[in-house]
């Protein structure tokens, strides 16, 4: 067995010794609306001040690059569960090339991004009251700093795939809903129209959804709740829960922001 033990000096090294960081940016999606939106911040500091980015933060020396994800959900307001998922990692150094630098994805220097991309429930979502935080909609995004534009792109290209095989959709949803709250939920993750009557073949067929014996009085004439059939689907989306991670962690150095 290797034991692997954190290098005594990690948090005393001086920040001119370190020559590559780790930023933390999570991809936050959710419905309003019926569209698909995501959480941006509006940057107040260099690089990038007074421009849209993900709420990120830089991984301190001597902490689990997840634990500064949840740390940073933490500060944005969220208390909950929450379906969320490593993305990908993003580095892209500066480069010579024909003879000129090509500047890397971070102007002061090299910073990797680990990304990661969750789901959260409207109702969640209208509880972020942050200054300078934002839901914005995907279809009509500002300019974002950094690579930021990219890694929504990947994020939201990756939704699409695992909304047709996984159900992350039920995630935007309440535990009880309609079949067109659940159609609403696929056209704004997929970006299109679906036709309303072999949607509704294809999920009550598949035995996505199973009724239940209440009504919603939402719409003009009352609609059949249903709710998500788990034991139908042996994938099981990852939801942790922000407030188990956070008490033991409540020790650790709090990240600076990206």
């Amino acid at each position: 067995m290797v034991t692997l033990s954190r290098h005594p000096a990690a948090e005393t090294w001086p920040d001119a010794a370190v020559s590559l960081r780790i930023s933390v940016d999570p991809v936050l999606f959710t419905q309003i609306g019926g569209r698909l939106h995501v959480l941006l911040r509006l940057r107040s500091w260099a690089p990038y001040e007074g421009v849209w980015a993900l709420p990120g933060a830089i991984n301190p020396p001597g902490e689990q690059i997840e634990v500064t994800m949840w740390r940073e959900l933490r500060d944005l307001g969220f208390s909950q569960e929450l379906w969320v998922e490593q993305l990908k990692t993003f580095d892209r150094p500066a480069q010579s090339v024909g003879g000129r630098t090509v500047p890397g994805r971070d102007p002061r220097g090299r910073v990797i991004s680990v990304a990661y991309f969750a789901i959260v429930q409207p109702e969640a979502a209208a509880t972020v009251q942050r200054t300078g935080v934002e839901w914005r909609p995907l279809d009509d995004l500002p300019a974002l700093a950094f690579d930021h534009e990219e890694i929504v792109k990947y994020a939201l290209w990756r939704l699409r795939n695992k909304i047709q095989y996984t159900p992350v959709a039920f995630e935007l949803l309440p535990r009880e809903f309609t079949l067109t709250d659940l159609q609403e939920v696929y056209e704004a993750v997929l970006g299109a129209k679906l036709d309303k009557r072999n949607f509704r073949r294809k999920v009550l067929s598949e035995r996505v959804v199973v009724p239940t014996d209440r009504l919603s009085r939402r719409e003009k004439r009352p609609a059949q709740l249903y709710r998500f059939n788990d034991r139908h689907f042996a994938y099981s989306p990852r939801r942790l829960s922000i407030e188990n991670l956070a008490e033991p962690l409540t020790t650790e150095p709090s990240g600076s922001r990206a």
